[in-house]
């Protein structure tokens, strides 16, 4: 079931953790969304004092012509960069959410989105397909 606020677009998948972080590289790759990196705060943060009752991923992916579109508008929109695809367990199940640009660009960085629009809503679609898509059954 899909969880919608105003800026995050999160579902639920019965994916393990580790199934759902490959599922989210496959879709993005799928997109031609490259793979920048990825942080599991999860074990970064136990490893320094800090244990953590649930695991969380985010995996860092980036489009190139859309990433070069936006940053010729503004360059600031490079703190925005790379989107970030989050895995993580809540209570025993595996969820995966992302920030939808559409959503944060206009109240940030208001003149590039009247420039961008289509960019950065075909941007949003398209993480919401990826989540979708690694959330999926296979």
């Amino acid at each position: 079931m899909a969880t919608e606020t105003k800026c995050v677009y999160c579902v639920s998948t019965e994916k393990s953790f580790e199934d759902a972080c490959v599922a989210v590289r496959r879709a993005a790759e799928a997109h031609k969304f490259g793979i920048l990196g990825a942080h599991e705060f999860s074990e970064i943060l136990t490893a320094k004092g800090f244990p953590q009752s649930r695991r969380i991923k985010s995996i860092d992916i980036c489009a190139p012509a859309p990433a070069n579109t936006l940053l010729q508008a503004e360059p600031l929109v490079g703190l925005c960069m790379p989107c970030s695809i989050l895995v993580y367990t809540d209570d025993g199940n595996t969820r995966i959410a992302t920030i939808l640009p559409s959503t944060v660009m206009p109240q940030i960085f208001p003149d590039a989105f009247q420039q961008c629009k289509e960019v950065v809503e075909k941007v949003s679609a398209e993480l919401q397909a990826i989540v979708d898509e690694a959330a999926r059954s296979s």
